[in-house]
């Protein structure tokens, strides 16, 4: 039976979140909640649960560093077929990358695949038993209920409906982003680039990981349209927009390449710190609705603590949410709730005692022990000679299908090099017809047609000019504009900020003015900053 209160915790590298919830009917709230950077996780998690008197209700925790996969299946499979086919799978992957596979614990989920009704997709999640292992150690003494992926468990900040397509991106340490469609999760990716780098390059000036996250709070993002109303300058802002930059277009690429027709984009994470980050995102999204997450329960709710300071721990309040029945029991891996360390104290009280459980005496009438001793051990003998029988059954079949692919690899290769001749043939009479089409080409070259074909068309400039009007800031002066060799643009320009300068770049890369966009690093002149952009004619 699931709690009415529980408490999520998030781990990162150096900081964690954390939310205790309550829930009293259908009202859900957030009774305690922080960001707190440490040095030693121990020490920090023990301080999170006396402060928040988190003794005896569920605590659920993140798994870290998780490996994605995901793999076709039959839908006409049985389960335990189903299992069968993705561990081995899993156990290919493995052997590929070179990964040990005993040092993973997997789980999985199964969607239905959008363009074969006929195939399921396996949603496949592997994550490091040592990992988990020092987490329930610094734990011990706490209830662990639940360990899950935070890109599946955030989905219970949405009341998500059975025709939802949406994605939610995730900005903590690394970006991660959760597609859904049709109201189930579909795939996640991930982000190398997050909050992790901007805090980093930021801690570079300020040498405290808490300043420069109180930095990143006092960060207020300005649009195109907005940037007159821009009334001081952001300090830092200059490390942070190439960050954000690199994370924006990364996550919209991802999106489009979904190929389907998702509605809304929700931002999270710590990196909802910096101020107006949606419309931000919403610049580069034009076609989709870009808006920061906010639990569902707080919509419309009565709640005296600013919306802004709950969503900077949404991926705690999301793991708690797992403790009261909301998340996906599949993907649980704390063995779906059990409480490991009563589990750890029953078996440490098996060997107490100086080991007279174990003691044997074969004088006399067997006990009671003796006699479920012998009963296992014959059952064990029986067991290991039936799987030896099927071992060897199965691995004579193995050896028969193995032979049988063998012989067609072979007539495929013999096929193949058929097939390589032919080619072969075929490149040579191309390479012949080519010599003779570039002679009657080079006979022929110095028609009109042909020399007029080598000129710039005349309104190519005019064109780029009009195109540079509309997007140019308006702090941003154009200096000089030349076109030095055939569809070789390069552009001189200055304005009294680097960012004015760095958005101009990005405009023209993004909007298709200019192909292999790039620039220099900019150089200052008294109040100026003077930067080289060149490219190409699209």
């Amino acid at each position: 039976m699931a709690s009415n209160s529980s408490l999520g915790i998030f781990i990162e590298e150096t900081l964690i979140k954390y939310a205790k919830i309550v829930k009293e009917r259908d009202f859900i709230k957030v009774e305690a909640f922080n960001v707190v950077f440490y040095d030693n996780l121990g020490e920090a998690l023990n301080k999170v649960i006396n402060e928040t008197y988190s003794f005896k209700i569920p605590i659920c925790i993140n798994i870290s560093n998780e490996l994605y996969n995901y793999y076709e299946i039959f839908s006409m499979l049985n389960k335990k077929d189903i299992k069968k086919t993705i561990d081995i799978e899993f156990d290919m992957f493995c052997n590929d990358k070179n990964y040990n596979k005993n040092s993973l614990v997997t789980k999985y989920i199964l969607v239905n695949e959008k363009d074969n009704n006929e195939k399921l997709k396996a949603i496949h999640i592997a994550a490091n038993k040592t990992d988990i292992s020092r987490k329930l150690q610094l734990l011990n003494e706490s209830k662990v209920f639940s360990i899950a992926p935070i890109s599946t468990s955030i989905t219970n900040l949405l009341d998500i409906g059975s025709k939802d397509n949406i994605a939610i991106i995730n900005i903590e340490n690394e970006t991660k982003i959760t597609t859904i469609l049709d109201g189930q999760i579909y795939r996640v990716d991930t982000i190398e680039y997050g909050m992790g780098q901007i805090l980093d390059e930021i801690n570079k000036t300020e040498n405290s990981m808490q300043k420069s996250y109180e930095v990143c709070k006092n960060i207020t993002l300005y649009t195109q349209e907005t940037q007159n109303l821009q009334s001081e300058e952001n300090e830092h802002l200059d490390q942070v927009m190439p960050i954000l930059y690199k994370i924006a277009i990364e996550c919209k690429k991802i999106i489009d390449s979904s190929f389907h027709n998702i509605s809304k984009v929700y931002i999270t994470g710590l990196g909802t710190a910096i101020n107006n980050i949606d419309l931000y995102f919403q610049e580069y999204m034009v076609n989709l609705k870009c808006e920061v997450l906010h639990p569902f329960f707080v919509e419309g709710a009565s709640v005296k603590i600013p919306v802004k300071d709950y969503i900077e721990v949404n991926s705690a309040i999301a793991l708690a949410m797992d403790g009261l029945g909301y998340g996906n029991k599949e993907l649980n891996f704390a063995q779906n709730g059990i409480d490991i360390s009563n589990i750890k104290l029953a078996s440490n009280k098996l060997f107490k005692d100086g080991g007279n459980l174990f003691s044997f005496s074969f004088s006399g009438e067997l006990s009671v022990f003796e006699k479920l001793f012998l009963r296992l051990t014959t059952a064990f003998i029986l067991i290991s000679i039936i799987y030896s029988i099927f071992s060897i059954t199965t691995i004579k079949q193995i050896d028969k299908k193995t032979e049988e692919v063998n012989n067609s690899l072979s007539m495929a290769k013999t096929e193949l090099s058929k097939i390589d001749k032919d080619a072969l043939d075929i490149n040579n009479r191309i390479q012949t017809y080519n010599k003779v089409i570039s002679t009657i080409n080079d006979l022929t070259d110095k028609s009109a047609e042909t020399l007029e074909s080598r000129i710039i068309p005349k309104d190519a400039i005019p064109n780029l000019l009009n195109r540079i009007m509309f997007i140019i800031p308006q702090k941003v002066v154009i200096t000089s504009i030349k076109n030095n060799t055939d569809n070789h643009i390069v552009i001189e320009a200055q304005a009294e900020k680097y960012e004015q300068l760095g958005y101009f770049k990005a405009l023209i890369d993004s909007k298709g003015i200019l192909e292999d966009v790039k620039s220099t690093s900019g150089t200052k002149d008294g109040n100026l900053v003077k930067v080289t952009i060149e490219g190409e004619l699209p």
